[in-house]
């Protein structure tokens, strides 16, 4: 006997599945959430090598092209060798990535590691002088002069008792090996990765498209590759052009530091340089504790260096930050600030360095999505023309009058014309 199946009710019954599916699944994330927490850091520790294999090739691509694009111009102009090009661009880059790497550790740490016992160990002399300076300042206030004396002596008392915990430490450095040597192995694994997947990014692309297609329909497949594409670039533009910004502006704070005197340069202009990474609040960020820094060792000086920095800031603000990153997320002031807040109270310093371009992507695909469905109904998509108090009422030109007509009245037209006409 032949059967036949009502495709109408095989549809429901899958949606069915999957609707209760997904409910099971988040009750069983609501009652067993450190136990998927606890399944997922595992996960991630096993795929560190491999995260950072796609970190390290994703900001070296960048500059890999770079070295494609110079070498079939001035090298093998008259006959391009594709691979070998390939293989010399992955070397250069991975070559002039370990050389900075190392040069980090061989020159900046050392310093950065001096530069902080020399604070720890000099605690005493650096808040006796902040005490004079306190004594001498206020010495007409004496609320003032007292509370700041109290203040100043819960700091030394609190610095002490840190001292304590970090000398043992810093002294038995060498039991902590494993964890060095682990991190070490992750990160050479990874660049191991990296090279693999630069050298044969065209190959994996390909790939990827293949499977992706075997399994997905033709227009789905559309929409996903050109989401990709625009986070590709919203991401690689901003992270590459924030780390080129950055470098500058620490090195530019480095050599005027260490020019004007300024104790412990090295130290401060890698931490102001680092936390430049961090759009909006990153300033601030590097710049309050290493004027802190300053006031404990030379307080005359840290007026000096707030203007200083406030000037850096103003030129990385409204010249370099612009030439080098450009319009690259076109997001909102307001967005950059909330997205700073969500994405550093959720993941760290990572969050706020990734949720500005994390948000400029969903900005600009929400932002995509409404100007289609006001397509669709014959709207449209200027913000502008929705500023007035009657959006429903517009200018069309008829010759060298200008009339104002009623939506009731008239046909939309589309809405390039409307724009056109505003």
């Amino acid at each position: 006997m032949k059967k036949y199946t009502n495709s109408r009710y095989n549809t429901i019954a899958i949606y069915v599945i999957v609707v209760i599916a997904i409910a099971l699944l988040m009750v069983l994330c609501v009652f067993e959430f450190s136990t998927i927490l606890n399944i997922i850091g595992k996960a991630v520790n096993v795929l560190k090598p491999a995260i950072w294999g796609f970190a390290i090739a994703f900001i070296l691509n960048p500059v890999m092209k770079l070295f494609d694009r110079l070498l079939v111009k001035y090298i093998f102009k008259k006959k391009p060798y594709p691979r070998l090009t390939r293989a010399i661009s992955v070397s250069l880059v991975t070559i002039l990535f370990l050389l900075l790497i190392f040069g980090v550790i061989a020159i900046i740490l050392p310093s950065l590691l001096e530069s902080l016992l020399e604070i720890f160990k000099s605690t005493p002399e650096l808040v006796s002088k902040v005490q004079d300076f306190i004594n001498n300042t206020f010495k007409n206030n004496q609320d003032i002069l007292n509370f700041l004396t109290e203040k100043l002596t819960s700091f030394s008392k609190d610095t002490t008792a840190l001292w304590t915990q970090i000398e043992p430490m810093i002294t038995n450095l060498m039991s902590s090996i494993w964890s060095v040597l682990t991190f070490l192995k992750n990160f050479l694994v990874g660049i191991i990765i990296s090279i693999y997947l630069l050298y044969s990014k065209e190959r994996l692309i390909a790939q990827a498209k293949k499977i992706t297609l075997a399994f997905v329909k033709k227009k789905r497949y559309d929409t996903t590759a050109r989401i990709l594409g625009k986070a590709n670039k919203t991401f690689s533009g901003f992270i590459s052009g924030k780390l080129l910004d950055s470098l500058i502006i620490g090195v530019l704070c480095g050599i005027i530091l260490t020019v004007f005197n300024f104790p412990y340069p090295l130290m401060i202009s890698v931490f102001v340089g680092v936390t430049n990474i961090i759009p909006f609040f990153g300033p601030f960020i590097g710049a309050i504790p290493s004027a802190i820094l300053i006031l404990l060792v030379e307080p005359k000086m840290v007026i000096w260096f707030v203007i200083i920095i406030v000037v850096l800031q103003q030129f990385d603000g409204n010249i370099l930050g612009p030439k080098i990153l450009g319009d690259s997320t076109g997001l909102p002031a307001i967005w950059v600030l909330i997205s700073i807040l969500v994405g550093g109270g959720l993941f760290g310093f990572l969050g706020m360095l990734l949720a500005v371009p994390t948000f400029a992507l969903i900005y600009d695909l929400f932002r995509e999505y409404i100007c289609e469905r006001l397509k669709k109904k014959h709207l449209p998509t200027s913000t502008e023309f929705y500023k007035s108090e009657n959006p429903f009422v517009y200018e069309t030109r008829k010759g060298s009058h200008i009339t104002k007509e009623k939506l009731d009245d008239i046909v939309i037209p589309p809405a390039d014309d409307v724009n056109q006409a505003k």
